[in-house]
């Protein structure tokens, strides 16, 4: 079978859905032997800015000299991206093997009970922890898909578990207020660990559960602080104060909310280091600056300007809203938006609709997302529309509309990023 007959397979099993639970997961790791025994491990939730943080911890540990696993999700152009070791990700022949190999614990699962077979996120988090252990990884940065408590990835006992900012979201199976949804996502702090979130609504809950297990917790915005110092377009300075003394770092990521993401990610790190992990303050300074995470306000054109984000949520919106206006003051943008269809559209509207210029309304390529007439609708009371789909059609509309010093911001989803850098030759 070749790479692509593979991911069709193992594409299809997103027919199964979504399994909040661990059973199953728990199942098919034992079939392979529990890969995922002994990873030593940051383990990280909320609602925005996981990817950023875990990617930003991976860097730093890299430089520290570790042999780093990362896992995350979703992809934005390939499949290999869940899925790296040392910044590199997994190969098509390792995918291919890997799958193969899996084969006969999926087949001893399935049965003529289809109902446990294992899901598509179930059978790629096993395939991870199987590469992980093969590739004999010091430590592993692990991104929860869904929540926390029930999701797969939480099969491991981290180190450090970080909750990001919690909001609204997925309240279908999380819960319908952020006090029930942060009581979800607390589930991946485990007993005698070390746990590190932000000042929040429902920080009270984050506590409890500290409390509960025994969990020491650092607190952005209480226990740390971050300021930024400096930014232009190739990054943002911020000094980090906290019981571990002041820090200047460099990040290259943009955006207001990635100071409140960088004192996440150094404060997880200087936690692990009190589970005996060397991570010298060089490591930090040195290691952030490398942190590489697409389609967060990047920019892939500057003539005119182009700027990738993959805020797909109406909190991350009104969170890039804020930053492009802190970045290009009074600047106003070609939309291309597509996004999906359990999110708050609305918000999505309220939020970019009064920095465009024009809108191209478009669908990304998920069975889950808006049809491009719908999220057209959305944007009118905004800004002039247009329908254009697919997002490479919405977006070559959008740069035949702008001149050479115009710009134009693509985002809504994490989705449409993906087609957006890979029509744009933009690909991480």
């Amino acid at each position: 079978m070749d790479y692509e007959a593979t991911l069709h397979q193992l594409y299809r099993l997103e027919r199964f859905g979504i399994k909040l639970g661990l059973d199953n997961i728990r199942r098919l790791l034992s079939l392979l032997g529990d890969p995922q025994r002994g990873l030593r491990a940051i383990h990280v939730t909320g609602t925005n800015g996981k990817g950023s943080v875990c990617a930003s911890a991976a860097s730093v540990l890299e430089a520290s000299g570790y042999r780093v696993g990362l896992y995350t999700s979703p992809h934005l152009v390939r499949f290999n991206e869940r899925i790296q070791v040392d910044g590199v990700p997994i190969s098509d022949d390792d995918v291919l093997r890997l799958w193969e190999g899996m084969q006969p614990a999926i087949a001893a699962m399935a049965g003529p009970n289809k109902v446990d077979h294992p899901t598509f996120f179930e059978v790629t988090t096993a395939m991870a922890f199987q590469y992980f252990r093969e590739r004999e990884v010091d430590v592993g940065v692990i991104e929860v898909g869904m929540g926390g408590r029930m999701d797969a990835t939480n099969v491991i006992d981290a180190d450090v578990a970080v909750i990001t900012r919690v909001d609204l979201e997925h309240t279908e199976h999380l819960g319908k207020s952020v006090e029930r949804i942060a009581r979800e996502k607390s589930g991946i702090i485990k007993s005698n660990s070390r746990a590190v979130t932000v000042l929040q609504p429902a920080l009270h809950v984050i506590e409890g559960r500290c409390r509960e297990v025994h969990a020491t917790l650092s607190v952005v915005g209480r226990d740390v602080h971050a300021e930024r110092v400096f930014q232009d377009l190739r990054g943002q300075r911020v000094r980090v104060r906290g019981p571990f003394g002041d820090l200047e770092v460099h990040t290259p990521l943009l955006g207001t909310f990635q100071v409140e993401n960088v004192a996440l990610a150094v404060t997880a790190l200087v936690e692990l280091r009190k589970a005996g992990f060397d991570v010298p303050n060089e490591a930090i300074l040195s290691g952030l600056p490398g942190t590489r995470w697409p389609a967060r306000l990047q920019i892939a054109r500057e003539r005119p300007l182009v700027i990738v984000d993959g805020a797909h949520n109406g909190a991350a919106a009104e969170a890039l809203a804020v930053s492009l206006a802190d970045l290009f003051p009074g600047r106003r943008f070609n939309l291309v938006i597509g996004v999906l269809n359990d999110k708050d559209l609305k918000a999505f509207a309220r939020s970019l609709g009064p920095l465009a210029t024009r809108v191209f309304a478009c669908r990304p390529k998920s069975p889950r997302a808006f049809e491009a007439e719908e999220v057209a609708a959305a944007f009118r009371p905004f800004a002039d529309v247009t329908v254009a789909s697919p997002v490479s059609e919405a977006i070559d509309a959008a740069l035949a509309g702008a001149n050479p010093g115009g710009s134009v911001l693509i985002t809504g989803s994490i989705y449409t990023a993906g087609e957006a850098l890979e029509h744009l030759d933009a690909r991480p």
